[in-house]
């Protein structure tokens, strides 16, 4: 194994002392310019990696934040961290990712974890299920051990003090559902991931609100729930589509149920939108090359990260304002799924 290059092996090859190799290194008076030429040459020669923990401990500073995410498998959060990092990275700032997998307990250890590791920030889409169950006291206690907090995507309403940036997800479905009536559309279903979860709770509430104001009947049997097992959700899907009188349109909250509307739609050999008309939400390469191309309600997700993470850094460098809420608007990308009906 290749012996680690350290500053005393530096000084040793210039002769000088190793307190001047880590003034130059750190950019610290004291050091003359041809020293501290020599010094960085050197360094480079010696491949000399700089001891990032050392450099915490004497700054007092980890230049690192936690990154929290309910399910790392669903895209949305890979868009996400690259507007993260576009914040952090030119700062020098690292992030860790720990994902929940929409479990509270996972979360609670990851919490205590990351504020055991001297985080100076913490991004988090948190936890909360239909009973209201979450870990509200430890992002409080995080922010009471000066670790501040930014909720993304979602919120937790108890807490009032912690920045956010959401989606505006009423509006986003109300202006899907005043496009599909536009195109015709009366007898209209919506699949639901997980009632409990914030975004998804929005999203519902934004579908009676547009129903209510447009005079759409809301027929029970057509609301999916609980859509987090595909087979089970398929299995009613196929109840539902199969029978005479069945929804013309139905709207996804998010890419797997994208997906798997399309799927049940191609089982039952129903043709899209000629007997069903499907729109998505969030926005995948793959909504636009399947065929027919999907119309889908689009999340800002990238500069939702970007945004998230310029909240933070505000509060790690101590800006003294007042709590951020900052709400996004959607895109309704008109494709080829949805029909026009021509009468009732």
């Amino acid at each position: 194994m290749t012996k680690k290059t350290t500053i005393k092996d530096i000084a040793d090859k210039l002769e000088v002392s190793p307190s001047s190799v880590s003034r130059a290194l750190t950019n610290e008076p004291g050091v003359s310019d041809d020293l501290r030429e020599r010094v960085f040459d050197a360094a480079s020669r010696l491949n000399y990696i700089p001891n990032s923990s050392a450099k915490s401990l004497k700054t007092s500073r980890s230049k690192t934040v936690g990154l929290i995410v309910s399910d790392i498998r669903n895209p949305f959060f890979l868009d996400f961290m690259s507007g993260v990092e576009r914040v952090l990275f030119p700062r020098e700032y690292k992030f860790i990712v720990c994902n929940t997998g929409e479990d509270r307990k996972k979360e609670e250890i990851y919490i205590k974890w990351l504020i055991g590791q001297g985080v100076e920030g913490i991004l988090s889409s948190p936890y909360q299920d239909g009973s209201n169950e979450n870990n509200a006291l430890l992002y409080r206690r995080a922010m009471k051990n000066n670790i501040p907090v930014v909720f993304y995507d979602r919120l937790l309403k108890e807490i009032k003090v912690i920045d956010s940036v959401t989606l505006d997800n009423r509006q986003a479905i109300m202006n899907g559902v005043m496009y599909l009536r536009e195109c015709g559309h009366e007898r209209i279903g919506i699949c639901l991931h997980r009632r409990g979860i914030y975004t998804i709770e929005e999203r519902y509430a934004g579908f009676l609100k547009a129903c209510e104001i447009l005079r759409i009947e809301v027929i029970e049997d057509w609301i999916i729930d609980d859509a987090t097992d595909p087979v089970e959700a398929s299995k009613r899907l196929k109840m539902i589509l199969g029978r005479a009188h069945r929804p013309t349109a139905l709207i996804s909250t998010n890419q797997y149920i994208n997906e798997l509307l399309l799927r049940v739609a191609r089982e039952l050999k129903l043709s899209v939108p000629g007997e069903l008309s499907l729109m998505g939400f969030d926005d995948l390469s793959l909504n636009d090359l399947v065929d027919p191309p999907i119309t889908t309600i689009r999340q800002p997700v990238s500069d939702m990260g970007k945004i998230a993470a310029t909240l933070l850094m505000g509060r790690i460098d101590g800006d003294s304002v007042d709590r951020s809420t900052v709400v996004l608007k959607a895109e309704l990308l008109k494709r080829e799924s949805v029909s026009v009906l021509s009468g009732p």
